[in-house]
């Protein structure tokens, strides 16, 4: 039984698991644990806040045998865990040890919980006595979704402290606003979170996104966040579209600003503009991807990308040409910002249309 598949363990447990015999005792293995939590845990309508860090729950946790009596006479040492979403702080053990049936005022601290969740408690036991697989689940615990800052929020460049999750992003009260479309998705970024930071995202469809263009406002999306290369993406979305806005205005990036990539993450997948650059002699990853080197620093280097991000513009930009600029100036480049960790420069700006690239003097 997987200690990450809650509603499997409940279909097996109302089936009626296999039944094992302790031979040293002669007494049936508990099938469960029956689980309290002190204090609140939330409600649907009013769920707790999301929390990046830890908060406390207390457990009381009971064994109970085949006959929903309390199985006094197991002790032993329990897994816990968190499912499906959350997990449990740094800090915290993963085991608690039963006495007599039994383990009360068990202190367990959670971080990330999002939407309902519960604590898993698990007989596996060891290498050297396996458990009985018997399985518990607290009261389900209710918290409210993460907003896409809370998705992208990390210390970390180029990581979600989500990722793997399957998440509802919260959008009440807020606009989510799509900035740009691509042949496989759409950049959609928080209008309320502007100032913070790491308030976008891209949400992968695998192929052109249906029903979305750009200045649409997304009411509700969920989908699984995923690290593609560094570059957070909540992928294979359901989302519903709401109304439309105008008047997109973008993040200029500066030359100090390109190479902090602590910087740079908070404005991963935001509409953004460089101003005044230099277009760098076309190279390898522009024959391979399309890719074309602009100094947004004019200090910066050609020939290691310092000081540069990499412009993406075939698909979008048809009538624009970087052959023709090599070596000279761009007025304005305007896109939504990617991250790959195998380019060089590894931030990128994907244009959108050829409005998006203004020559020099024109």
């Amino acid at each position: 039984m997987h200690s990450k598949s809650p509603a499997l363990a409940l279909a097996l447990l109302a089936a009626g698991c296999v039944q094992e015999i302790d031979k040293s005792t002669g007494k049936v293995v508990p099938l469960s644990f029956k689980v309290e939590i002190e204090g609140d845990v939330g409600s649907e309508k009013s769920p707790l806040a999301y929390s990046a860090t830890g908060r406390q729950f207390v457990l009381d946790i009971r064994a109970v045998d085949d006959q929903g009596e309390p199985a006094t006479w197991f002790s032993g040492q329990v897994n816990i865990d968190v499912a499906p979403r959350g997990r449990l702080a740094p800090n915290q053990s993963n085991t608690v040890t039963l006495k007599d049936g039994e383990a009360l005022g068990v202190p367990v601290e959670v971080m990330r919980a999002h939407g309902a969740t519960n604590i898993w408690i698990e007989d596996r036991g060891t290498d050297e006595k396996p458990g009985s697989y018997a399985t518990g689940l607290s009261p389900t615990i209710h918290v409210a979704h993460p907003t896409l800052r809370e998705i992208n929020e990390t210390d970390i460049p180029a990581a979600s402290p989500l990722d793997g999750d399957f998440v509802k992003v919260n959008a009440e009260g807020r606009t989510l606003v799509v900035t740009g479309i691509a042949v496989d998705g759409f950049y959609l970024t928080d209008m309320n979170d502007m100032t913070a930071g790491f308030n976008a995202i891209f949400a992968h469809t695998h192929s052109r996104p249906k029903g979305v263009e750009q200045g649409s406002v997304i009411e509700e999306i969920i989908g699984t966040v995923v690290e593609f290369y560094g570059f957070t993406e909540l992928g294979f979305p359901t989302y519903r579209v709401g109304g439309k806005i105008s008047n997109l205005v973008p993040v200029e990036l500066t030359g100090a600003l390109v190479d902090q990539d602590t910087e740079m993450e908070k404005l991963e997948s935001r509409l953004v503009e460089v101003r005044d650059v230099t277009v760098c002699p076309l190279g390898d990853g522009f024959a391979t991807f399309g890719q074309w080197v602009v100094l947004v620093d004019p200090a910066g280097n050609c020939n290691n990308g310092k000081g540069g991000v990499n412009i993406v513009s075939a698909l979008s930009a048809t009538g624009f040409d970087p052959a023709d600029h090599a070596g000279g100036k761009l007025a304005r480049i305007t896109g939504d910002l990617r991250f790959h960790a195998a380019a060089n420069p590894s931030w990128l700006i994907y244009t959108r249309s050829d409005e998006d690239i203004e020559v020099a003097g024109q």
